[in-house]
């Protein structure tokens, strides 16, 4: 049941991300690039205040904006929800780096979610990479640990 549960997951992101890199970046509109807003490329230093401020930014934009992340590793040190109604037209994340969630599983381990969208239209990812650094994760669940979380996810 665990690997169909592994499998189905897997194939549910899949398809998710698949049919997001499909729709194309609008060139117009307002641009937020997290880096100028506070976000530190290095998986080190916690950037999701960053990331806040540029969804809130890009929220409260009348019309189309885009969230841009440069190339580089920028860690999510917590659980972010990305909460709407916006005001304006969609929003577009453009990742050209990845982003980090935190290598203790621990720290958002037990949460429902690490990254999630609610109460939004119209919100497209494109490029980069999501690294959940799973790994120690997955040796504590094959380890029968019963103080293992169940683990975080992204959810739209």
């Amino acid at each position: 049941m665990a690997k169909l549960t592994k499998c189905v997951a897997f194939s549910a992101l899949f398809f998710f991300f698949f049919f997001l890199h499909q729709r194309p970046l609008r060139a117009n509109g307002a641009k937020y690039n997290v880096v100028a807003l506070g976000a530190i490329q290095g998986s080190k230093t916690g950037s999701s205040e960053a990331f806040l401020r540029a969804w809130k930014s890009a929220c409260e934009s009348k019309g189309p904006s885009i969230i841009y992340v440069p190339s580089g590793r920028f860690l999510l040190e917590k659980s972010i929800e990305f909460a709407g109604p916006c005001k304006g037209g969609p929003i577009g994340i453009r990742i050209d780096g990845s982003l980090v969630a935190p290598s203790d599983y621990k720290v958002i381990g037990s949460a429902y979610s690490w990254l999630s969208f609610h109460n939004v239209d119209g919100v497209y990812l494109s490029g980069g990479t999501l690294d959940g650094q799973g790994t120690g994760l997955w040796k504590c669940k094959a380890s029968s640990d019963s103080d293992c979380p169940s683990g975080a996810s992204v959810h739209a």
